[in-house]
């Protein structure tokens, strides 16, 4: 949770003219204001520390997984926490404030990225197009927390939201200022084969 609290969700200031990481994807100064809106090269390093978060989190559950199959080689699970419980398919193992905490943000970036970024669809194991997910295992968490009525509940609730917001227009004035920059230093999209 300190990783997506403290990175992705938190402007760290309440100070106007200051956003979370999570916020690059949406708010702007066509549509929020100066309180709240972001330029473009702010907006681009916000969106790398997005990647910069998701790749650390894939990384951790790789780890982890190379830590459970070790475990599992050498039978030390009497020394470990439950076995079962380490290899399920939430964040840790078992379902916790961890999966809780970062899965409305990922319904956030799974609507945002792929659409107004050009990511690909990070949390599809089955993505092909514009690339496969460079996140399989957050892709596998996504899924397994989908299968979840009450987490796939949530997660519609939030879609429907941002659909309603895209029609409303708080998306264009983002579209337009990356389709208006001529800047090829700032990098906003990820995960998929630079041309």
């Amino acid at each position: 949770c300190r990783v997506h609290d403290l990175y992705i969700a938190s402007p760290n200031t309440t100070a106007p003219g200051f956003s979370h990481s999570q916020g690059a994807m949406y708010l702007s100064y066509g549509w929020h204001g100066p309180e709240r809106g972001m330029d473009l090269p702010t907006r681009a390093a916000k969106i790398a520390e997005i990647w910069r978060q998701l790749c650390w989190l894939e990384a951790e559950l790789e780890a982890s997984d190379r830590r459970r199959a070790m475990v599992s080689r050498l039978h030390l699970d009497k020394f470990t926490r439950d076995p079962d419980a380490a290899g399920g398919p939430h964040l840790l193992g078992q379902l916790t404030l961890a999966d809780l905490t970062w899965f409305p943000t990922c319904v956030f970036m799974e609507f945002m990225l792929p659409r107004f970024f050009g990511w690909p669809q990070l949390f599809d194991p089955a993505a092909a197009d514009p690339a496969p997910t460079p996140f399989p295992r957050l892709a596998a968490w996504y899924s397994a927390m989908r299968a979840e009525p009450a987490v796939e509940a949530v997660r519609a609730e939030i879609w429907a939201y941002w659909e309603e917001m895209e029609a409303a227009g708080q998306f264009k004035p983002i579209v337009d200022e990356i389709a208006a920059s001529a800047d090829p230093t700032l990098k906003l999209t990820y995960g998929v084969p630079q041309a």
